[in-house]
């Protein structure tokens, strides 16, 4: 990567680009499937509690990128409140589409859908300074990532909504 690359990678460079499309309405909080659950193979049941929105003009083939983990510490409660903390490192990061955050609150596990405008960019931000501080928050061995190219976060989750 160089470093015109590294630079907009940046946690300073996305949190400003994040400003700027906040700004412009280009994102957004978005409440199309907060409340629903999500069951994944195997059975287990997600609730959908934040979903953010960029909207974009690329026309890039889409991948998914589904993170599943459980925190080392603190409550769901607590949790969900950090986790208003990356928001605008995800929203700035290159290539970022939509993400929603769920929650199995029987078993504490927690689940990011994200969807990007590339399986490249799903490589970008799997080596990102973001992913890192929330794998250090996780427990080891609760930590899972499966990429899924060609593939809309919209498609992915209505085959999986209840």
């Amino acid at each position: 990567m160089n470093l015109k690359d590294a630079l907009r990678r940046s946690p300073a460079v996305c949190l400003m680009v994040a400003l700027v499309l906040a700004l412009r309405g280009r994102l957004r909080l978005r409440h199309q499937f907060v409340g629903r659950a999500v069951v994944m193979e195997g059975g287990q049941s997600f609730h959908v509690f934040r979903h953010l929105s960029r909207s974009t003009s690329s026309s890039g083939t889409p991948a998914i990128l589904v993170v599943r983990f459980r925190f080392k510490k603190f409550s769901q409660g607590f949790n969900r409140l950090l986790s208003l903390v990356p928001v605008p490192l995800i929203g700035g990061f290159p290539g970022f589409r939509d993400k929603v955050w769920m929650v199995d609150e029987e078993t504490g596990d927690w689940q990011g859908v994200y969807e990007w405008e590339s399986a490249d960019a799903v490589e970008q931000y799997c080596e990102s300074f973001v992913l890192a501080v929330m794998t250090r928050r996780a427990v080891p061995e609760t930590l899972s990532y499966e990429a899924n190219p060609r593939m809309q976060l919209a498609d992915y989750l209505e085959r999986r909504i209840e």
